[in-house]
């Protein structure tokens, strides 16, 4: 990537001027020491299917060489197009089509990408504006700072959609906010203004609408003015510093729980915008 930065729709320019071919949905911007990642599907609430998750995953894989490399890149920024949401999730559509092991395998490709977003040794701050949902939601728990307008809505509502969270997911809430806060945020389903999330400590900045952008801009200004070993240092620690999460005490089916007929069933629901009809049962 390094200095030539990223094509006007997402594919990676790369340093001999050939083009990797993309999505066309994730467009990355360098000025300076930031590099801004945008998810640039506004016609769909930017919702990120398979292909987004995976080029999102190569675009970390580059930008942490990049830092072995020091190359001068101090801070990244991601954000949604548009006003209206950071990201709605994942692509429902996209799961109606597939089956369960592709599901399995999408969900194992959004939990290595943020995870790499924990894992960048950049600091990421996710620049919120509007509706941070699902998947997207816990991309943006996986930033290291989140800046939030104060119109942002923000929620894991997996349970009205028959999705079943795995460890490694859970536990970016239970560091963040709690077990027990965690557990009213699953259970219920329920969007959290974005003063309520400030409060529990979901996102760390609330701003007019107008300035999400802007202020997560100074603030990574800020941050790329500071030493970068101690900066890099200090998100490492953070992060060494977070418990591994306790056995399974379910004894549920690993990596990734699917109850294939309440997943179904919550996903035509939603797809044909009527309330779904769980049948529970063993998983």
């Amino acid at each position: 990537m390094g200095r030539n930065g990223y094509g006007p729709h997402g594919g990676p320019v790369a340093k001999t001027g050939g083009t990797t071919e993309g999505t066309g949905f994730i467009r990355v911007e360098e000025e300076g020491p930031i590099v801004t990642i945008t998810i640039d599907r506004p016609e769909m609430h930017n919702s990120i299917n398979f292909a987004m998750w995976r080029e999102l995953g190569q675009i970390l894989d580059r930008l942490q060489e990049e830092a072995r490399q020091n190359t001068g890149l101090r801070v990244v920024i991601l954000r949604g197009a548009g006003d209206r949401a950071f990201s709605s999730g994942s692509d429902l559509r996209e799961f109606h089509a597939m089956t369960i092991d592709e599901v399995r395998r999408c969900f194992m490709t959004m939990e290595q990408t943020i995870g790499k977003v924990e894992r960048l040794a950049y600091p990421v701050i996710a620049a919120i504006a509007g509706y941070a949902l699902g998947s997207a939601f816990e991309l943006a728990c996986a930033c290291d700072l989140q800046v939030a307008s104060e119109r942002a809505r923000v929620g894991m509502p997996v349970a009205r959609l028959g999705i079943m969270l795995s460890p490694e997911f859970t536990k970016r809430l239970v560091a963040l906010i709690g077990p027990n806060q965690t557990k009213d945020l699953l259970f219920t389903g329920r969007m959290l203004d974005a003063a309520e999330a400030r409060a529990i400590g979901l996102v760390t900045h609330v701003v007019p609408h107008d300035e999400v952008y802007p202020f997560a801009r100074r603030l990574a200004e800020t941050i790329a003015s500071l030493s970068p070993y101690s900066i890099r240092a200090a998100k490492r620690s953070v992060f060494l510093s977070q418990p591994a999460p306790p056995p399974d005490p379910a004894g549920l089916e690993a990596p990734y729980y699917i109850h294939e007929g309440d997943f179904r069933e919550g996903v035509r629901a939603f797809l044909e915008k009527r309330p779904p009809r769980f049948g529970g049962g063993r998983s």
